[in-house]
């Protein structure tokens, strides 16, 4: 027997068959039994990940000889594009999986990120390229509904690990996807990087065939209303976040997306909060349990995306020009910090895993927020020789990945069964929203401490950093105060599996 944990609206268990013919708590059905299944099965929901993560670092290299061949200078498109749709697709994606089945839309995602791989890697043009990013994009809610089907299909004792791998699986791509970008991008140009994801795309897309589907389902209609107001709302103001260095902030495309995506949100609410069944149940986001989960997430997201994406800006600028910092790395050679940061990833997931049942979900959340905090303040004053950058990396890879396992964990903990996939892709939004967020916020902050303008591109001071990654901190350090008052996650008595 589960417990019910303070704030979250438990409904009272369900009984619903899986092909076992037993069940598990709030009517999960745990299809699979033996080890050898569960790992199968791990490994089948873990796969959709990594290409997902693959679809952003192995293009980083490519993008120059993108922007060449196709004669743009609008080559941000193709991290943006992905982003967009995804962020977008997120919500209404993970609302169908409550109502029609999670393993069904997780097929959808992946074969649409098959087709994706092959247009991008056949397209004539730039348009056609970003449309296939496009639908690659619609990959990235697999992430949040695989924990919540593993919730659904696995034994108890087993779902805590499995979450947390979730995360921790990302540090083999952080490991690998610089030596496998740099090989084919150097040895068969840009496109091959397309056709190798199109093909971990069928993979992937076979692989979850093979997976059961969960029996929990969401007795609602759908609110298309709801869809298109929150769709339209989350897109405005990721394009406008997006592409705010661009345009520039005071630019009149910046700030109607911005106000004009944030009032469709506002209109949302008011209109979810009026209907019979809601997209979004906002009495359950607006619970203590939940809305302190999503806030850590959104926060502790955005303190690494921002961390992750100034710091090779700063590796990458010679000393000549940076002054008391920069290596004037290429981009091989920023594996120095990748592959280190990738191992302090994988490891602390893989063992907190292990013991989350006995920990509690919120103290790894917590601990890794702190060690956040405390890398990224550590790198923002020490960072003139490389050694620093590499230790403060590190450390911060291995909090967030504390983090991170936390936050599937906590999520399942706060949520009903039937509302597992909705609730869980709102702090996949909020996780999507704080990263671009905090990472137009830090740009802000280096451009108003730029110190020199070469060939037009804008070289900023040492001061500059220090601040930015302050700013880091600040993030992380408010994702441990949120999770310090997370009601939940706690360790609790072990259940007994059915």
């Amino acid at each position: 027997m589960t417990q019910t944990h303070s704030g979250a609206a438990q409904e009272p268990p369900t009984t619903e068959h899986g092909p076992t013919g037993t069940t598990t708590q709030d009517g999960a059905a745990p299809a699979v039994r033996s080890t050898t299944a569960f790992v199968l099965i791990l490994v089948a929901l873990l796969w959709p990940l990594e290409v997902l993560s693959l679809s952003y670092s192995l293009l980083t290299p490519a993008v120059t000889q993108i922007a060449v061949h196709y004669q743009t200078d609008q080559v941000g498109w193709v991290f943006t594009s992905l982003t967009l749709v995804g962020g977008v697709a997120g919500p209404v994606m993970s609302k169908f999986g409550d109502l029609y089945g999670k393993k069904k839309v997780m097929v959808v995602g992946a074969l649409a990120a098959v087709a994706g791989g092959f247009i991008a890697a056949l397209a004539p043009n730039f348009p056609t390229l970003l449309a296939g990013r496009a639908l690659q994009g619609l990959m990235l809610p697999l992430a949040t509904l695989s924990y919540s089907l593993m919730r659904d299909i696995l034994p108890q004792r087993w779902i805590a690990f499995a979450a947390s791998l979730t995360v921790g699986g990302t540090g083999v791509v952080t490991i690998s996807a610089p030596f496998i970008a740099g090989y084919f991008v150097d040895h068969h140009g840009f496109r091959s990087v397309f056709w190798l994801l199109a093909v971990l795309s069928v993979i992937a897309f076979l692989g979850l065939l093979a997976v059961p589907e969960s029996t929990v389902r969401s007795r609602s209609r759908l609110d298309w209303t709801g869809v298109a107001l929150l769709g339209a709302g989350v897109g405005l103001v990721l394009l406008g976040l997006s592409e705010a260095a661009t345009w520039t902030w005071s630019s009149p495309k910046t700030l109607g997306c911005l106000i004009g995506g944030l009032a469709l949100l506002v209109v949302w609410v008011v209109a979810e909060r009026r209907i019979r069944e809601p997209l979004v149940d906002l009495r359950l986001v607006s619970r203590r349990p939940v809305l302190t989960t999503i806030v850590v997430a959104g926060l502790a997201y955005g303190a690494v995306g921002a961390y992750t994406t100034i710091l090779p800006m700063m590796a990458m600028t010679p000393r000549a020009l940076g002054g008391d910092y920069g290596f004037g790395s290429t981009a091989m050679q920023l594996t120095l910090f990748t592959v280190p940061a990738g191992i302090a990833t994988c490891v602390p997931s893989f063992v907190v895993g292990l013991y989350m049942r006995r920990i509690g979900a919120r103290v790894p959340a917590v601990a890794g927020s702190l060690v956040m905090a405390l890398a990224a303040a550590y790198t923002a004053f020490w960072h003139t020789e490389k050694w620093q950058v590499l230790v403060g990396f590190t450390v911060l890879a291995a909090g967030a990945s504390l983090a991170y396992a936390a936050i599937p964990n906590l999520v399942i903990e706060a949520t009903p069964v039937e509302q597992q996939a909705i609730t869980a892709g709102m702090a996949g939004l909020l996780q999507t929203l704080g990263s671009t967020a905090a990472v137009q916020i830090v740009y802000v902050i280096l451009l108003q401490n730029v110190g020199q303008l070469v060939q037009g591109s804008p070289v900023f001071t040492g001061s500059g950093y220090t601040v930015a990654f302050l700013a880091c901190a600040g993030f992380a350090l408010v994702a441990t105060v949120v999770g310090v008052l997370v009601p939940h996650g706690r360790p609790r008595p072990e259940p007994v599996d059915a």
